[in-house]
């Protein structure tokens, strides 16, 4: 990763031969002064020249140093700030793809930052690309050129119409403070086109006694512990060969029947005090489809899942994402109870490259 990283900034960040020959001018003129002071203050002088010797050395053999080694960096910011905002200029927006990403307002405090950023459609681009919901897909992070942030979360707040703006809250950590002399924020993919829709969901149907199958887990939750599920439903943890645990699911409809761009119901099972539904949501890797069910009782009453697992099953170049709702309760006549669901579907991946580099307090 960082070999292309390196390759494709080195390709990019070349400063102008201007920029190198007024280094070395700055040089000159330093050595000159040198000349003309004490003996003690030519040799912080000429510490100072061979410091920015280095630097232009630096500069005219690898460019991308100061973009991706941060002690590289501090050093040019120490030694000249305006050298450091060539190398890397102060860019307040960025466009890719057709759209205008915009770092409205940030707050830092230590290691977290909590971000106000706005996207709408790129300036005669020709396309309506931003015009409702949408999501940045996990492909975002904050640097200051120290650190980098390694954990974070993406809420949508609203879509302007007037301004055709759609606005994001995004909180990331990093492993120490962040340092708020100049930050960096990049986002490598967004989802547009966004929708959720209310359907019910068919209980008719349901099995009394169906095939059970052993999946590796990528994911598990709900409100019900896992040690105080029923012995029926219980999984094991792996091992050290094979850390990801385990857990029986349905086995009633093949993978190669469910729709790899849709919602599909793969099997309803009411066995041992549970009530199993499972449902596949496609190839989830360039979208996000996820649902929320609710189960109706026959005076009204609502409930969400006890508990859920999801794993994946691959056919071919096509990995589907399956989810296993539990609902663990007595029901003595299935047909008292309703079910619904709301299909949250991302619509379209835009896959680019936006980037935006700012001072706090600019």
């Amino acid at each position: 990763m960082f070999k292309s990283r390196y390759k494709e900034a080195y390709n990019t960040i070349r400063p102008s031969k201007e920029l190198i020959s007024d280094v070395i001018r700055q040089a000159r003129i330093e050595k000159s002064h040198d000349r003309k002071k004490i003996k003690k203050n030519r040799f912080v002088h000429k510490i100072a020249l061979i410091a920015a010797a280095v630097v232009v050395c630096f500069v005219i053999a690898v460019p991308v140093c100061a973009a991706h080694i941060p002690a590289f960096y501090k050093i040019v910011e120490f030694l000249s700030p305006a050298l450091a905002d060539q190398l890397i200029p102060i860019e307040k927006s960025c466009t890719s793809q057709g759209i205008t990403m915009q770092v409205e307002a940030i707050h830092l405090v230590g290691d977290q930052a909590d971000i106000i950023l706005s996207l709408q459609d790129a300036e005669d681009s020709g396309q309506d690309l931003v015009h409702g919901v949408m999501d940045l897909y996990d492909s975002y992070g904050l640097s200051d050129y120290t650190n980098d942030s390694v954990i974070g979360g993406c809420h949508f707040l609203t879509y302007d119409v007037v301004e055709d703006k759609a606005y994001f809250q995004v909180t990331v950590q990093a492993e120490k403070a962040y340092q708020a002399d100049k930050l960096q924020f990049r986002v490598r993919s967004v989802l547009c086109n966004k929708y959720k829709e209310t359907k019910d969901v068919d209980l008719s149907g349901v099995a009394y006694t169906a095939d059970t199958k052993w999946v590796e887990l990528n994911g598990s939750g709900g409100i019900l512990p896992e040690k105080e599920l029923p012995d029926s439903m219980k999984g094991d943890f792996g091992t050290a060969e094979d850390p990801l645990p385990r857990t029986k699911v349905l086995d009633e409809l093949k993978v190669a029947d469910c729709a790899a761009d849709d919602f599909t119901v793969t099997g309803i099972a009411y066995m041992d005090g549970v009530l199993r539904v499972q449902m596949c949501m496609g190839d989830n890797w360039r979208s996000d489809r996820h649902v929320e069910l609710f189960l109706r009782d026959s005076d009204g009453n609502e409930r969400y899942s006890d508990r859920s697992v999801s794993w994946y099953e691959e056919v071919g170049d096509t990995s589907y994402d399956f989810y296993e709702f539990w609902y663990i309760e007595d029901i003595a006549q299935i047909e008292d109870y309703s079910m619904y669901g709301i299909f949250h579907d991302s619509g379209e991946l835009i896959e680019g490259d936006w980037t935006v580099t700012f001072r706090v307090g600019d």
